[in-house]
């Protein structure tokens, strides 16, 4: 595979991989809203789109590509949320 190529697959991949980590990390951060353990689950959503947005920065050395990417990426992680919906649990 080109190396262009190769670059813009592993963008992909690390969407997805953002999308789905923070959906997850969304969930659990709704299900502890009235509990201490929602900042940590909060803080680690801005962690990931840190990380996200700085691996993209990384492969593709460009700050608004990063950014518009990141955007992007959680305009798709809230409609998910919206769309699909929350998991509805109690934690005993």
């Amino acid at each position: 595979m080109q190396p262009k190529t190769v670059k813009w697959l592993e963008i992909f991949v690390e969407a997805i991989n953002y999308i789905i980590i923070n959906y997850a990390l969304s969930n659990m951060a709704m299900l502890f809203q009235s509990s201490p353990l929602f900042i940590l689950f909060f803080a680690s959503e801005i962690w990931v789109m840190n990380n996200y947005w700085r691996k993209v920065y990384e492969l593709n050395k460009n700050k608004v590509v990063s950014t518009v990417l990141l955007f992007a990426c959680y305009v798709i992680h809230i409609a998910l949320i919206y769309f699909v919906g929350r998991i509805v649990g109690d934690i005993t």
